[in-house]
């Protein structure tokens, strides 16, 4: 028997206008949307995706590594919804670890369109973050460290809850590889170790990640595919941006080994790019 699952990450539905955004971070974020990633990020690459992952590849179920929306804008989440409705109503279950642009402000219309969202992509998969989700050859905890920052921040912070939670499971007597599936990437590489991207407190899951107790870490942030993999397929993948660098990845776990294919979103098999 074998599990097969399929990443995607960082879609970031273009941002919308709000007078309210004129008052907090949800400007530079408008700002940042408009000037320097409106052509860059294409949104038909989500339905192009959504058709490929439904068909040909049908996966046993499908993680998304969070930053649905660029500034949290209840829009921005009927948007990008309505474009992965069909994933959704398709009943393969949906992993869904937060972004730091799903949770960019702190303003409550924000706050609540965020966990309406979340409630409605993950509903055949509800769990409270951090939590498990569980097949017959592997378990994924999910986490959640995005949390509001300043504008000049796009950082995550674990809580040593979530660390707690990750050491648990990972010292649980099971056979099962463990999956830790994050936003923010355990590993990553020079950029997301500057001090505006980095995870905070994350130094414990790293740990558990070097020393093999967490055999695979998929993560987004960074937008360029990258991944830190022996030659058992463990160690840390990071997607990219679905939007802007049409990429899919689809892991296949077989005989204790992780297997990695990338494809584009209308499912053609591109070359690794990391």
């Amino acid at each position: 028997m074998s599990t097969k699952f399929v990443l995607f990450s960082d879609i970031h539905e273009h941002a919308v206008f709000s007078c309210r955004a004129l008052l907090d971070k949800r400007f530079f974020g408008l700002m940042n949307s408009t000037f320097c990633r409106h052509g860059d990020y294409r949104m038909e690459r989500i339905d192009a995706a959504v058709r490929t992952i439904l068909d040909p590849l049908r996966p046993d179920l499908v993680i998304f590594t969070g930053d649905a929306v660029s500034t949290s804008d209840p829009r921005e989440f009927e948007a990008a919804l309505k474009r992965l409705r069909p994933l959704v109503d398709s009943g393969i279950p949906i992993l869904f670890s937060p972004g730091n642009h799903d949770r960019y402000v702190r303003d409550r219309a924000c706050r609540e369109a965020f966990e309406r969202f979340r409630a409605e992509l993950t509903k055949h998969c509800p769990m409270a973050l951090p939590g498990v989700y569980e097949t017959p050859e592997l378990r994924f905890v999910v986490t959640d460290c995005a949390r509001p920052f300043t504008p000049v921040l796009s950082c995550g912070e674990m809580t040593p809850e979530t660390a707690d939670f990750l050491k648990r499971e990972a010292a649980k007597d099971d056979p099962r590889p463990l999956v830790c599936v994050g936003h923010f990437p355990l590993l990553g590489n020079d950029d997301w170790k500057s001090f505006r991207h980095r995870l905070i407190g994350g130094g414990r899951a790293t740990a558990l990640l070097n020393a093999g107790k967490i055999a695979l870490s998929v993560a987004g942030h960074i937008h360029a595919p990258f991944q830190r993999l022996d030659a058992r397929g463990r160690g840390e993948l990071v997607v990219g941006s679905l939007t802007k660098k049409d990429i899919l990845r689809e892991i296949t776990f077989d005989n204790g080994v992780f297997t990695v294919r990338d494809l584009n979103s209308a499912g053609e098999a591109v070359p690794p790019l990391s």
